[in-house]
């Protein structure tokens, strides 16, 4: 962590130590040299916080205002909360080609009602192979039957099939919120992989669990949902409320029963969702681990 400012040892800083820690900024206050000193991690929002700190020791309303959780009173500080990404197109490409090619292959399918262009993007053909795809050895069978003929791409094209609008719309919303902001902030590439590695995940789970008739991207937002919740916990300033994924956990839930069915919506891709939010934090993990301990190791070079 590093030094972010510095207030006087009588300060009462616990109102102030309560809002940053509402706000998911982590950060800790310090005695030294009688003094308090407030450390965060290195972060885009420090000067932001610097500059609410200083509000709060000068202007007692703005004290009270954050002492009482008003956070609508506290103008010079009401940007400290994580903001809502926008992503734009040139922002987010690989985002919005999805979008776009998932609203395309909908129309064109009718929502998965059938034909040439559906069977291209199942994850097997069924009509090209010889095997019994509702045994799980005959799953197996033809997932190396479909790899062995270089039918690589059928391992992620699954995720732009969609069967209702209700359920294109969602999958859509939530790429471009949690996907867009990966995008943006970490870049094409790696956002490219990610949902490579969401995508073969969630998708061959899926498949091996009940054949090849699914689709969507729910596999790849489900493994946003928890990319974007362990990468909040490494980095501040990452837009992922815990409401939102303690969501998506009651409604991975809830896909287990015949709830869903009952309101019409189908049945859910529930291995999609289960190995594409464990395949998500699991890679996140990994990622932000690396990425800690590489920006850790030149001080401990140092020192």
């Amino acid at each position: 962590m590093i030094e972010i400012a510095k207030a006087p040892i009588d300060a009462d800083l616990l109102g102030f130590s309560r809002w940053l820690s509402s706000q998911g900024v982590p950060h800790r206050v310090v005695e030294e040299q009688s003094e308090q000193v407030l450390l965060m991690p290195e972060s885009e929002v420090n000067e932001k916080v610097r500059q609410a700190l200083v509000a709060y020791l000068d202007d007692t309303d703005i004290r009270a205002a954050i002492d009482e959780q008003s956070y609508e009173r506290v103008a010079p500080t009401r940007h400290i909360m994580t903001e809502y990404p926008r992503a734009k197109p040139l922002q987010a490409p690989i985002v919005f080609v999805l979008m776009l090619t998932s609203i395309v292959v909908a129309w064109l399918t009718n929502f998965g009602q059938g034909g040439a262009l559906l069977r291209a993007l199942l994850i097997v053909n069924p009509l090209a192979l010889e095997v019994n795809l509702n045994t799980l050895d005959g799953r197996i069978d033809g997932l190396w039957m479909m790899l062995g003929t270089g039918e690589y791409w059928r391992l992620i094209t699954p995720d732009i099939l969609h069967f209702s609008l209700l359920h294109i719309c969602f999958n859509l919303v939530m790429l471009w919120v949690l996907g867009g902001q990966a995008e943006m902030k970490q870049g094409t590439l790696s956002f490219m992989l990610l949902v490579v590695v969401v995508s073969v995940c969630s998708n061959v789970a899926q498949f091996l669990d009940s054949g090849y008739f699914f689709g969507g991207l729910s596999g790849v937002v489900y493994g946003l949902f928890g990319y974007c919740w362990v990468w909040k916990r490494f980095v501040v300033g990452v837009y992922m409320p815990d409401a939102l994924f303690r969501f998506s956990l009651i409604w991975l839930m809830v896909g287990y029963t015949p709830l869903t069915e009952w309101l019409g919506l189908g049945r859910m891709a529930n291995s999609a969702h289960l190995y594409g939010l464990l395949s998500g934090l699991i890679w996140a993990w990994i990622v932000f681990s690396i990425s800690s301990k590489a920006k850790k190791s030149p001080a401990e070079t140092e020192s």
